[in-house]
């Protein structure tokens, strides 16, 4: 049965989404990729610079152990230059982040740069956790690490970061509040990020370089030019990190002159800036004139993309060509820059963690589990062609980059082999129902999001999938009306219906059951899942809601269903430790079950490896491995292999795989020694 899909009848509703949809064309939403680059007239930058020049402050000067003048860092008085490599602690285990450090350092890198998540570490509001997910919160951990090894550290707490995260790192709850404006001077966000700082801070602050640690920098905010931010909200959060104790260098990041066009000039006065871009002539150039222009300030090419990342339905990686990475490094180093490379670590987004994209053509792209980026070092950490390159160029310009302790390593260490464990079959699942019987179960009059469900002393629900559940009478028709996000599965009776993605948003969504399924039941049961793929971490970031928002009406009524019973699947460890030791597992039957929560279990021989499981076979769903999410996996690619790291396996004892699968099921799963090949 093909569901028919009319627009949306009220023709003012569906003129003023165009007319939004055209306002955010014209603003340009950053895509990078999709954006053909047009430079600022030289007479608008020499406004900008007018502007500068005439204002009422004095360009910034750090008051921090960090220092400059005359284009260039000082560091204890002493000429510096800084060699950073991006790797962020949450997208790696810390089984790795040694042998990581050792290969950065031994490319010739003196700093290694990472954001600070703010949702991974208040995932609920008021409760703060950085210790957890087998070490993955651990930042103070990271940074002490890295102190061990002789690398100093630039720190990026947001609190908004972007970096293809969920929701750019903010915390979901923060919609709850029907007027809330992130990245604004709304008191609700200020007052939220205050106490995310008075936190944070606190935790890492005996770690800057002037108390003995090697924290050298810290951010305030990020990408301006992704965003409408002022210089007013810029000021706020630099003086809350000041309260809570920061004294190291403020700097700010932004990919875009507009962005001093249309009003951040100001930045000049309040921290270094900072620029990003991957190419010289897509806007590099016109950026490094730009800095270079304003006079004082040192180049700092904060982030100097190395690769891109992967989405679902999307382009593979945009990967930067060996010979012209060699020649655009070449002419930074030349030119006496400092250089952070985004990313240098490639990483993954474990769990439900991966964000999302809008791009002007190709609408909402959910980012895919793996966050390799087609870095010098994998997802794995494994030396690549690029690492080579840039170690090979950063060992000729090794004056005044001076490292915490110790020097450059003049060995590599080894990449780490990995496994091909070979074929395991399903054993087991898990019906739908089961599953259901250990979530919480929510009565409520009207559907909701899951932002707005009353869980976790007000936070709402974060991640995963959300049930709406109906009783309903004999019913001929059934009319959705309004948005859903990101995916949903529509069920009668158990039996998937019809399933829709983000690409129906602006529709009236009309399903007619007379077609081939029995509606002649005296109670039917009326199944809406819906998946939360990602909240974007650009833009637009007020409406991030994840669920429904919108009305269901059956056989032309004009009268929406009320009275719906509402499962939060977010598969938290609560009730993923109910589900693991279920009762009711059966061996697979004859037909496919799906949705379902499928189960099978694998020994390993010696030391547990790295290894990388494909899900070829299934269509779409999560896998746990040792109870650890790794992630999201779909049929539609690019990704059909997961990377597993070895540190979560277990030698000499079973290892347990559990699949969520949400459509079509595989009859097994297998483990390779290397990545999904392109």
């Amino acid at each position: 049965m093909k569901p028919i899909q009319i627009k949306v009848k009220h023709v003012v509703r569906l003129v003023t989404i165009l007319f939004i949809a055209v306002i955010i064309w014209f603003a340009g939403v950053p895509s990078f990729r999709h954006q053909k680059f047009v430079p600022m007239p030289q007479n608008e930058i020499q406004k900008i610079y007018k502007k500068i020049k005439d204002g009422n402050g004095k360009l910034y000067q750090s008051e921090g152990s960090l220092r400059f003048k005359n284009r260039q860092f000082y560091l204890d008085g002493k000429p510096f230059r800084i060699f950073s490599g991006a790797f962020h602690y949450f997208r790696v285990l810390p089984q790795y982040w040694n042998e990581t450090f050792l290969k950065m350092k031994a490319s010739g890198l003196n700093t290694v740069e990472t954001y600070v998540a703010w949702n991974f570490h208040e995932e609920i509001k008021g409760s703060f956790n950085f210790v957890g997910n087998k070490g993955l919160l651990n930042v103070r951990e990271f940074i002490e690490t890295a102190k061990s090894h002789g690398l100093f550290v630039i720190l990026r707490p947001g609190p908004y970061i972007c970096a293809e995260w969920e929701f750019g790192g903010l915390p979901s709850w923060l919609l709850r509040d029907t007027d809330m404006k992130v990245r604004s001077n709304y008191e609700g966000y200020l007052s939220a990020v205050d106490t995310y700082f008075a936190h944070l801070i606190p935790h890492i602050q005996h770690l800057q370089y002037a108390k003995g640690g090697p924290i050298i920098a810290f951010q305030i905010e990020n990408e301006f030019g992704s965003y409408t931010v002022d210089v007013e909200h810029l000021r706020k959060l630099k003086k809350m990190m000041k309260k809570h104790g920061v004294v190291e260098m403020f700097f700010t990041s932004d990919p875009q002159i507009k962005s001093w066009k249309n009003g951040l000039y100001p930045i000049a006065y309040e921290a270094l800036p900072t620029v990003n871009f991957k190419h010289l002539d897509e806007g590099g150039q016109e950026l490094v004139d730009f800095i270079e222009g304003l006079g004082e300030f040192p180049l700092f090419v904060m982030e100097y993309w190395t690769g891109w990342f992967d989405e679902w339905g999307g382009e593979h990686s945009s990967d930067m060509e060996t010979p012209k990475l060699k020649e655009i490094l070449t002419k930074l180093l030349d030119s006496g820059a400092s250089i952070n490379f985004y990313m240098f670590r490639g990483g993954t987004n474990f769990g439900f963690m991966n964000g999302a994209k809008i791009y002007h053509k190709h609408g909402y792209k959910p980012v895919v589990t793996s966050y390799d980026y087609m870095a010098p070092l994998s997802e794995a950490g494994d030396t690549t062609e690029k690492y080579q390159v840039i170690r090979e160029l950063l060992m000729k310009y090794q004056e005044n980059v001076r490292h915490f302790h110790g020097a450059t390593l003049k060995e590599i260490p080894e990449n780490k082999e990995k496994a091909a464990y070979g074929t395991f079959p399903i054993n087991t699942y898990l019906s739908f129902e089961d599953l259901l019987s250990e979530s919480e179960k929510i009565e409520s009059k009207m559907i909701l999001t899951m932002e707005h469900l009353t869980l976790y002393h007000g936070s709402g629900q974060n991640y995963g999938y959300i049930l709406y559940r109906k009783i309903l009478p004999k019913t001929k028709t059934i009319n959705i009306k309004g948005i859903m996000q990101d995916r949903m599965q529509v069920f009668w009776n158990g039996k998937e219906i019809a399933a829709f993605d983000w690409t129906e948003n602006l529709y009236q969504i009309h399903l007619d059951l007379m077609t081939d399924i029995n509606i002649d039941e005296k109670e039917n049961k009326l199944d809406l899942l819906v998946e939360n793929l990602g909240r974007v971490n650009v833009r637009p970031l007020n409406e991030q809601f994840k669920g429904i928002m919108g009305e269901v009406f059956t056989d032309g009524s004009k009268e929406e269903l009320k009275d719906w019973v509402i499962y939060p699947l977010d598969f938290r460890s609560q009730f993923l430790n109910s589900v693991w030791i279920h009762s009711h597992y059966k061996q697979l039957p004859n037909f496919d079950p799906s949705p379902a929560l499928y189960s099978a279990e694998f020994d390993i021989e010696g030391t547990p490896k790295d290894t990388y499981l494909s899900m070829e076979g299934w269509t779409k769903g999560i896998v746990f491995i040792n109870s650890f999410n790794l992630g999201r996996y779909w049929k539609h690619g690019p990704q059909q292999r997961l990377y597993v790291p070895g540190s979560i396996l277990q030698n000499k004892k079973a290892n347990t795989i559990r699949i969520f699968e949400q459509k079509k099921a595989g009859k097994e799963v297998v483990f390779y020694n290397s990545p999904t090949p392109y």
